[in-house]
């Protein structure tokens, strides 16, 4: 019963989360890839990743300051920053990766549509995960504005977005993106939006998720370029190689 106040409280942001996960689960574009993205979330790399950052998050939680560590960055220029970041990743990102997946089918461009596609199946992993979580969880966040703390949905979407883009376009994308990713952590903190372990738990399922998404692009890329090798031997004895 405790799930029904908080569904009638829907920010802007969780109804776009929710338009992403609809518009996923219902294109038929990406539902192979989807189910392929759920399944890899069990394989051994993305549980390894959970399972650390579920004890990261676990002992933070044991530790920390049930107060929360609000204002603990200089507020300049640090304010600023906090609150660009809060909207890139917040309403702004599934609205991005939908974009970007419309906007590569439309141009036929196979590079921006295959990112765009990416993005959205990690995300819809990465905020079905961490909404679920909310709501079972109700943990009340550090400046007391509503109980959806546990985990951070901003640290799993910019996780997930540095892990998926890392590996499409790599490090020189990559690292910026996770300094990036792991600053809207400490923003959040400092925001007085999260506490510590809701950032790592965040931070791990969107990683976790990106890491999923990326390994069915990485298995698609190893069908398309895979091949077999054969020997076929005559009436006469003549051996003949074969590759396709």
């Amino acid at each position: 019963m405790k799930l029904l106040p908080q569904l009638r409280n829907f920010s802007p942001s969780n109804i776009l989360i929710a338009v992403v996960i609809a518009t996923v689960a219902w294109s038929q574009d990406l539902m192979d890839n989807t189910l392929e993205t759920g399944k890899n979330l069990f394989t051994p790399v993305p549980l390894s990743v959970i399972a650390a950052g579920a004890g990261g998050s676990y002992f933070a939680f044991t530790t920390e300051d049930q107060e929360g560590y609000r204002s603990f960055l200089p507020e300049r220029p640090f304010d600023a920053v906090d609150k660009a970041s809060d909207f890139v990743f917040g309403e702004a990102l599934p609205v991005s990766a939908l974009s970007l997946w419309i906007a590569g089918k439309l141009s036929d461009s196979d590079q921006i549509e295959a990112t765009g596609e990416e993005m959205c199946r990690g995300l819809f992993y990465s905020y079905g995960i961490v909404q679920t979580l909310k709501l079972t969880t109700a943990r009340t966040r550090p400046d007391g504005s509503n109980n959806r703390s546990f985990p951070s949905a901003h640290a799993a979407g910019a996780s997930c977005t540095a892990a998926v883009l890392w590996h499409r376009y790599g490090a020189e994308v990559g690292v910026p993106l996770t300094a990036l990713a792991l600053y809207t952590c400490f923003s959040r903190i400092n925001l007085g939006k999260h506490f510590p372990s809701d950032v790592i738990m965040g931070a791990t399922i969107g990683t976790a998720c990106g890491i999923a998404s990326s390994m069915v692009a990485s298995n698609e890329e190893g069908k398309s370029i895979s091949f077999s090798f054969s020997l076929s031997i005559n009436t006469q004895g003549r051996i003949t190689p074969g590759i396709w």
